[in-house]
């Protein structure tokens, strides 16, 4: 039986979350809310792709459509919003065997490249999929350029105990040293957002480089989002804010999205935050801390000292960036 494919307005009304979080693949990035946020803010249109083969659903795929006077681009997940990964999510699949499950994910994504192809033909198609979806084989069947990333999963599943000892001495030793000092690992809110990512902007600022990250944005998803699903932690000595981290997590993952800047302080605030975030993580019963950022040495050394696993994801694209207007669109919006 051939794989349906098409675009849903409502997706309420194909229980879209629900299948998001019953999928491994699934991220809280895939969430309706954040999409939706992601659309207004972005200025794209977000297609809403649904694979179904009878009555069963076998896959989504949230892609965004961004146009520029007769150009039309796609994007997974749409540039400048910091969006670590989205592209497709397999479901239904856990029992299938292998053939099986290969014929329906190439049958799938074929599908929504031939819906691509036929209402949107964009001149130019980026893709960054999940760690979870690892067969992109499909893509490069259909002529897409596929190249491995990589981010760093840290597992929760052993235990507090585990994962602490786990890390490098030296991180240890400053969690050890400060655990009995003043300082303070607390929650906040929208004026954490706004506190975390100034922080960041201003880390950007003195090396030139722009941050298109914005408060708004972040709040809007803060707002989105069910309780608990994005966390602004913030770290304080002495009753000054000294840094902070924004937590986004979906059940059985949460990531290390924004903030960890490099505070001036004598309390290294940034160990301190992850580890609360960890202990938290633990204690509702998260399974991957995502770390993200292990694409950029000088980032990926810090991280590596939690002692993550090296986990490869993929870039997906279609378009000569040389040869092409929509590869100038690109590389402006990224």
């Amino acid at each position: 039986m051939s794989i349906e494919v098409e675009r849903v307005a409502d997706r309420e009304s194909v229980d879209w979350d629900d299948h998001v979080a019953r999928s491994e693949m699934g991220t809280v990035f895939h969430r309706s809310a954040v999409l939706d946020v992601l659309e207004t803010h972005a200025d794209a249109t977000v297609h809403s792709l649904v694979g179904y083969k009878g009555q069963e659903m076998v896959g989504l795929f949230p892609v965004f459509e961004l146009r520029k006077g007769p150009v039309s681009t796609v994007f997974s997940p749409p540039p400048r919003h910091g969006v670590p990964s989205l592209g497709p999510v397999s479901t239904n699949y856990r029992k299938l065997k292998r053939k099986k499950r290969d014929r329906r994910n190439k049958r799938f994504v074929d599908g929504c490249l031939d819906w691509l192809a036929d209402e949107i033909d964009p001149k130019y198609t980026h893709v960054e999929t999940v760690p979870a979806y690892d067969d992109v084989r499909p893509f490069q069947w259909a002529g897409y350029d596929v190249s491995p990333r990589f981010t760093y999963e840290l597992d929760l599943t052993q235990g507090r105990e585990a994962v602490f000892e786990g890390f490098r001495s030296n991180l240890r030793s400053h969690i050890r040293r400060h655990e009995d000092e003043d300082y303070e690992v607390f929650e906040g809110g929208v004026d954490a957002i706004d506190f975390i990512l100034e922080q960041v902007r201003a880390r950007f600022e003195a090396q030139d480089k722009s941050y298109e990250i914005t408060t708004e944005y972040v709040a809007d998803l803060y707002e989105a989002l069910p309780d608990g699903q994005l966390r602004p932690y913030v770290g304080s000595y002495d009753g000054e804010w000294l840094g902070g981290v924004i937590v986004p997590s979906l059940d059985d993952r949460m990531f290390y999205w924004q903030g960890g800047g490099k505070p001036d302080a004598q309390v290294p605030i940034n160990d301190l935050i992850h580890w609360r975030a960890i202990q938290d993580g633990i204690d509702h019963s998260v399974k991957t801390y995502d770390l993200t950022g292990a694409n950029t040495h000088r980032i990926s050394e810090y991280k590596a000292k939690f002692n993550p696993d090296l986990v490869p994801y993929y870039e997906i694209e279609q378009g000569t960036r040389t040869m092409n207007v929509a590869s100038d669109i690109y590389r402006k919006l990224r």
